[in-house]
């Protein structure tokens, strides 16, 4: 045992230094994380409600109305958040969520990275290719499902020509039935590399700062 600490104890000392050497910068703003965790819970009751009304779970024995009330207060909500997460961009001109060409040319690099094919991942800003189109796809994408959902919602009396566009009402009810299925399968995957790749970067959305080397 005295062996195991004795070896132990060099390895302990450059941990020490490098948490020392690392420095502490703000990477989150506040209305970052207000967005971030005022969406992310908006959305989940948007996804749950909305799977709900297009499907009903026999088993859950839901009140429709009560149902469909909490799918568009909260969609409101979460158009409120995505409108406030824009302001803010223009505002700080923040353009980290907009993709560059070149960035998205290392997303095959950024994927071998993610399956283990790469020991390093590609260089980027502050999000890398694969989060770029994650994040992006995901605000161009809700801003369609809640267009479509007001669409649907007044039942052709107002934007009919959307209404036509797209095929009818069971073509509208099945593209928001696909991006929801897209949310649902994009989002486990952020939470997993959330609390896999850098969890810093989980503790900056909540504190708003991370600690990075001073090279960075």
């Amino acid at each position: 045992m005295k062996q195991f600490i004795r070896i132990r104890k060099p390895v302990l000392k450059e941990l020490k230094q490098a948490s020392i050497k690392r420095k502490i910068i703000l990477s989150q703003p506040i209305w970052v994380r207000i967005f971030h965790w005022g969406f992310a819970v908006s959305l989940t009751v948007v996804l749950l409600t909305g799977l709900e009304l297009h499907k009903p779970a026999n088993f859950l024995n839901l009140n429709f109305g009560k149902v469909l009330i909490a799918h568009l207060v909260f969609c409101w909500f979460a158009m409120g958040f995505v409108a406030l997460r824009i302001a803010d961009a223009l505002i700080r001109r923040d353009k980290s969520l907009v993709p560059k060409i070149h960035e998205l040319k290392l997303f095959p690099k950024m994927m071998a990275y993610y399956f283990f094919l790469r020991s390093t991942p590609p260089p980027s800003r502050k999000y890398n290719s694969g989060q770029l189109l994650i994040y992006s796809s995901w605000i161009i994408l809700f801003l369609v499902a809640s267009f479509l959902g007001l669409v649907s919602y007044w039942q052709g009396q107002h934007l009919i020509w959307a209404w036509h566009l797209v095929g009818g009402f069971q073509v509208l009810r099945w593209i928001k039935f696909v991006i929801t299925i897209y949310f649902l399968a994009t989002i486990p995957v952020h939470i997993y590399l959330s609390f896999t790749e850098d969890i810093s970067r989980l503790q900056a959305m909540v504190t708003g700062y991370e600690r990075k080397p001073p090279s960075e």
